[in-house]
């Protein structure tokens, strides 16, 4: 899921920070022991709480929380029944028949089989223009729908009576079972939806929740505050009555809030890790997320493989990793993240990787001369897009600086947007290079690789390689069901993507924050937003 940040992903995730002070600890032991309120800081507000449309890291984080799919994560991350009690699938593995709970939404309406259907057809519909349609493409008919070639009737989702769901796939899908629990697959409560139109999941009342908690206020910009969902079915399991999350781009304030008890936990960045180092309130984790750059190849220049190779191997990625962030992140070579997921063996599928480094100055220098000289030219200039976040500014003036270095003759102009207008720059194929991060939706490969298809909707760089497309499309067909065999060629996939030098992978993503001792059980999700907070409880 790209973030922008998802997904599109929002580069909010990859928090960017400043630095910190220090605050009143007799202050902070008067609040946390006194105060029940779970207190929560995200660097951006929420954008749109409309599952279908949703796209940014704080949306798609509070959507976890006051929505629910058919399977949720439980408290070890492993998916079980949430608005669906079960399911039955047919022996090819194509149909899915879902039996759902007796549960309701915020406003006690019932949720029923009919909500589902309205979602995904909704989410399919070309008019709706859900970014993430592409979540459903498994669904029977789904692509077509969305690319405009059938009528949005034709998607096989099915409510056979009010609590019986059935999905049919085009294909079996070993990992189908996770994808439900994706915002596309989040019901919809069709009245409510039609009569709010284009107002919906765009305020706290003008949006239905079906989850543990429910937005009771949003202030734009400055924060909103969750609280628990009387109708939730699996409500006495939900320990924190509220939670209220403040935005806060800077590091200092939040720092200094956190340090006077104020909040429960503070997103941070390299500022200020060091200030922290042994604490027990300092978590680091390693995200499924990679950053990488785009190359787009209409630019006469790029579309030359020696200039891609030059720039992939003319910038040093462990002090991007190791110095900028220092944040957990970690140099990579690949577009597939460590421990995204793991064979039937217990097999990290990039622990058989091969790819080279792609470090090497003096190739570098040899291989943009002769891409120069290929052009014409004796020098060249070329633009770098990032997002408006202070980690996207320090990297892309890090690759300024060692690509004009390193690359006699280049200049390299930064461009800075906003999440949302670097999207549509990108989609539009207004840029040069891009600094791009993409977060996994589903725990396997594809989630990366399908990105750079031909026909791939969010394959901006103008890449076609028929090779790479018949890789993927053999492993989600003839041998979906032979591990070892979809394994390899999956790798060669990434292979053939990489040694085109169609992206230059950059780093892991880490991720830092500082938590109070007396707060636990706040889950990691992976997939799709950071954070779920059924389960979180304050001591």
């Amino acid at each position: 899921m790209l973030f922008t940040k998802k997904k599109i992903i929002s580069i909010s995730l990859l928090l960017t920070l400043g630095l910190a002070g220090c605050g009143n600890q007799a202050n902070q032991a008067n609040r946390t022991s006194n105060d029940h309120t779970l207190h929560l800081m995200d660097t951006s507000d929420i954008v749109n709480l409309d599952s279908s449309l949703a796209l940014d890291g704080p949306s798609l984080n509070a959507l976890n929380s006051v929505m629910e799919g058919l399977y949720m994560p439980n408290e070890k991350g492993e998916y079980v029944p949430a608005a669906a009690t079960s399911y039955k699938v047919s022996a090819d593995g194509k149909v899915y028949t879902f039996t759902l709970r007796d549960a309701k939404y915020s406003n006690g309406d019932k949720v029923t089989a009919n909500d589902f259907v309205f979602a995904m057809k909704r989410a399919v519909d070309p008019k709706t223009k859900a970014q993430f349609a592409y979540d459903l493409y498994d669904i029977e008919n789904a692509k077509e729908i969305n690319q405009g070639k059938l009528s949005v009737d034709k998607l096989g989702v099915t409510a056979l009576d009010d609590k019986t769901l059935q999905i049919k796939l085009d294909r079996p899908i070993p990992y189908f079972i996770q994808l439900t629990s994706l915002p596309m697959y989040f019901p919809l409560n069709e009245k409510f939806v039609k009569e709010q139109g284009s107002k919906y999941g765009l305020e706290a009342d003008t949006t239905l929740y079906n989850g543990p908690y429910v937005v009771s206020k949003w202030e734009h910009e400055a924060g909103f505050t969750m609280k628990k969902n009387p109708q939730y079915y699996d409500k006495d399991k939900v320990h924190v009555n509220t939670i209220d999350v403040k935005v806060m781009k800077e590091t200092t304030t939040a720092v200094n809030l956190y340090e006077t008890g104020e909040l429960d936990q503070a997103i941070i960045d390299s500022s200020v890790i060091d200030r922290y180092k042994g604490n027990s309130e300092l978590k680091k984790l390693a995200m499924p997320i990679v950053s990488y750059i785009s190359f787009n190849q209409k630019n006469p220049l790029l579309a030359n493989e020696k200039a891609r190779k030059a720039i992939a191997n003319g910038f040093n990625k462990e002090d991007i990793s190791t110095t900028l962030l220092n944040d957990g992140s970690i140099p990579t070579d690949r577009i597939i993240p460590k421990g995204l997921v793991k064979d039937s063996k217990g097999v990290d599928f990039v622990s058989k990787t091969t790819h080279p480094s792609t470090v090497n100055l003096e190739k570098a220098k040899t291989l943009f001369k002769e891409a120069l000289a290929e052009s014409g030219k004796s020098k060249a200039t070329i633009s770098l897009l990032v997002s408006d976040s202070n980690t996207s500014r320090k990297i892309g003036e890090y690759l300024k600086s060692q690509l004009e270095t390193n690359l006699k003759g280049l200049t390299v102009n930064i461009t800075v947007q906003p999440a949302q207008q670097k999207f549509e720059l990108r989609q539009q194929g207004n840029y040069d290079l891009s600094l791009d991060t993409w977060g996994a939706d589903y725990p396997d490969p594809t989630t990366y690789l399908e990105l750079f298809t031909s026909n791939s909707a969010l394959n901006v760089l103008n890449y076609k390689n028929k090779q790479y497309d018949d890789f993927l499309q053999k492993a989600n067909t003839v041998s979906l069901q032979n591990e070892s065999e979809r394994t390899q060629l999956l790798h060669q996939a990434e292979d053939t993507l990489l040694n085109d030098f169609a992206i230059a992978p950059v780093y892991q993503a880490g991720y830092v924050y500082l938590q109070k001792a007396n707060v636990a059980n706040i889950k990691v999700r992976p997939f799709v937003g950071y954070f779920y907070y059924k389960y979180a409880e304050k001591r």
